[in-house]
């Protein structure tokens, strides 16, 4: 059977329409469906279910709907255009037809998929909600802890280099102090040391991923990566960069590194082109659901090549978790 996924009319049919929105909901469609298809025709049915009161005017009723339409095909396109292969639907040249592609998915198309569920959880959107699909606790779980994982190799791709995957809990299961004195081992420039005034039981002290790309001198003045996922829908209030530049440093070093640490912010969301530049000037970065995926693809010719990526190895596991979840209504 199909899933009948919550419209939100509100905002789809809003003044200015939520066409990102309107995508989401299409890819979603296709992502449950038994045929793994959608059709856009499926925006108009979908509005006219859950319009609360009739237009004013047939006209006015009739350009809005083909706004949407056009909207969330446009925003489709966008989304093939900047992805490439690791973008996991297709739309047939009539515009008519978005088809999720569920076998064989490679590792990029795995990571645009879980942006895409973790986009709708019901903190964020009310599409999945109430639905036979809507993850479970345990689900959620799994989503942002893998979520983690290819967020790490995304900024691995992003700097060239290698990367760990620092966020509590983390994959190897060491302590803070440890981790931290591990990777300084491989950079090599500071020295660990706890300020008396540190927390006591720090767990990642908001940083989830470091990444590095050094050189055959061993010497400091390389590229240097912290990053800081988030998920929820507060996701902007996190900002880590002046934590970075300001406090990580003095609580945790004795002799402070001197290559400078370039702060990002990972995220699972699509973000308009007008709010873009501002999420860059308050979070450093940002790889969202637009950039990660290819970055995670461009990993995977990283990690051939030897360059260590912490919990790469984890990453089929992954693909193989969504490809059963998108299974999950049939």
């Amino acid at each position: 059977m199909n899933v009948s996924l919550y419209f939100p009319i509100d905002e789809i049919h809003a003044p200015k329409p939520n066409c990102d929105l309107a995508a989401d909901y299409l890819e979603l469609t296709a992502f449950f469906s038994k045929d793994a298809q959608a059709f856009t025709k499926d925006l108009v049915n979908a509005s006219e279910i859950g319009a609360e009161e009739d237009y004013l005017d047939v006209d006015d009723e009739v350009i809005n709907r083909e706004e949407i339409i056009s909207g969330a095909i446009s925003r489709i396109d966008g989304r093939k255009n900047a992805l490439g292969d690791s973008y996991p639907f297709s739309m047939d040249d009539n515009g008519d037809l978005l088809t999720f592609f569920r076998d064989e998915l490679t590792h990029g198309q795995a990571a645009y998929l879980l942006c895409l569920v973790l986009s709708h959880l019901k903190s964020v959107s009310a599409v999945l909600d109430g639905t036979i699909v809507y993850p479970s606790d345990d689900d959620i779980r799994k989503l942002r802890q893998y979520f983690q994982y290819f967020a790490t190799a995304a900024l691995a791709a992003e700097i060239g280099g290698q990367a760990w995957s620092f966020g509590y809990p983390r994959p190897d299961h060491t302590g803070f102090l440890e981790k931290l004195g591990q990777i300084w081992d491989v950079l090599r420039d500071g020295s660990v040391a706890v300020d008396p005034a540190a927390p006591q039981r720090p767990k990642d002290d908001q940083i989830d991923i470091f990444a590095w790309k050094g050189h055959p001198d061993a010497l400091p003045g390389f590229l240097l990566a912290g990053a800081q996922v988030a998920t929820g829908n507060n996701w902007k209030d996190k900002s880590i960069k002046s934590h970075l530049s300001e406090v990580f440093w003095k609580r945790w070093f004795g002799r402070q590194p001197v290559s400078q640490m370039v702060c990002y912010h990972i995220i699972p969301f699509t973000r308009s082109d007008i709010e873009f530049r501002d999420d860059v000037l308050t979070l450093g970065n940002v790889l969202h659901r637009l950039r990660l995926p290819y970055r995670v693809e461009q990993a995977v010719v990283l990690h051939n090549n030897g360059v260590s990526i912490e919990a790469f190895d984890l990453l089929p596991e992954a693909v193989e978790w969504v490809t059963a979840y998108s299974q999950r209504a049939l």
